[in-house]
């Protein structure tokens, strides 16, 4: 049930989807606990998953060419992560981590192929949702390094989560 609630909370789902539709999506999810300090995604790295956060914060770093490494964003219960990558296929533009113990909801690309399959108006809701996070990125993004890390242009995004989910363009 704390599966079903926490998506039933975030906007991207609960917007679009029905309630057996949620129930579906909860069904194919699971809950992962992490500890202070654990890298939850890397970076630079392929996204096999997003989060939904049921407990606990997240801290959002990039790499930059005149740092190290930047926190850009912390991230609580019923926010979500990592689902530039799980959705277009690009690279992760960011490295999340754990601030202490955390408990979150990983949603897989199997998990929403399944959703999809019977709902794909969720492709244009998403399509908007990435759309808008793409526009918060570029905000933070200070460098040319970080521009670079974050991929797709604006009008890219919805054709490749198309591409990526198998819809077409």
């Amino acid at each position: 049930m704390e599966i079903r609630t926490t998506l039933g909370g975030i906007p991207l789902f609960a917007d679009v989807l029905s309630s057996s539709q949620l129930d579906q999506l909860a069904s194919r999810c699971h809950a992962v606990d992490y500890e202070v300090g654990s890298t939850l995604m890397t970076e630079g790295d392929f996204g096999t998953f997003m989060v939904a956060i049921l407990e606990g914060q997240l801290e959002v770093s990039v790499a930059g060419t005149r740092h190290p490494s930047r926190q850009v964003a912390i991230v609580g219960p019923g926010d979500i992560v990592g689902e530039m990558s799980l959705l277009t296929g690009a690279r992760r533009s960011a490295t999340v981590t754990a601030r202490g113990h955390a408990r979150v909801v990983e949603i897989t690309k199997v998990a929403l192929e399944a959703v999809f399959a019977r709902s794909p108006e969720l492709l244009d809701r998403m399509e908007e949702v990435l759309i808008a996070r793409r526009a918060e990125l570029e905000k933070i993004a200070e460098d040319e390094h970080a521009h670079r890390l974050l991929g797709l242009r604006t009008d890219e995004i919805a054709g490749a989560v198309r591409r990526f989910f198998g819809r077409g363009s």
